[in-house]
């Protein structure tokens, strides 16, 4: 009887401890709300809007990790450089090395466009620019207008228009 009643007990606890381990669900988490926002700049060295800038090397620093997406076809560079520079990202930061000498007393203007996003959700960072004036101030002169489509006669403001100087480039 002591045999049976041990085996029994046995059986119960045995049964007690699967039981309450086949309840739970295992889900993982949802990971909170989507984001939306686009990165932010912290820091750019040198600081954006520099005078005297004698740098050839630019260090931008966002707040989110950053990629750079179609970056030749997104990034605008004005005055036009004879060698395009290099723009690299890793992680949060974009590294931009001007291969040029840099003309005196003259305005740069890096215009990324929609080349910068963030790396998980795609959030686009529109129309960044980084300014920069080797000389005592920036220029301040603008020209402004409207694109006026031929076909319809609307306003499109995505294009861009662009003033230039030399005209033996090609592309224009």
């Amino acid at each position: 009887m002591k045999k049976i009643f041990l085996f029994v007990s046995i059986i119960i606890v045995f049964c007690c401890w699967l039981l309450p381990t086949g309840c739970a669900v295992i889900v993982p988490p949802d990971g909170g709300p989507r984001d939306t926002l686009p990165p932010v700049l912290l820091q750019a060295m040198p600081k954006d809007s520099t005078l005297n800038f004698k740098a050839k090397t630019i260090t931008l620093n966002f707040d989110e990790y950053v990629t750079l997406d179609n970056i030749f076809t997104n990034l605008i560079v004005s005055p036009i450089p004879k060698s395009i520079p290099t723009v690299e990202s890793n992680l949060r930061t974009v590294t931009i090395k001007i291969k040029d000498t840099l003309e005196p007393n003259t305005t740069y203007a890096y215009d990324f466009g929609k080349a910068l996003k963030d790396i998980n959700e795609g959030n686009t960072l529109k129309n960044f620019t980084y300014v920069f004036s080797t000389g005592d101030h920036l220029d301040t002169d603008s020209i402004t207008g409207k694109v006026i489509l031929a076909q319809t006669g609307g306003v499109d403001s995505t294009l861009l228009a662009v003033l230039y100087t030399n005209l033996s480039d090609s592309s224009v």
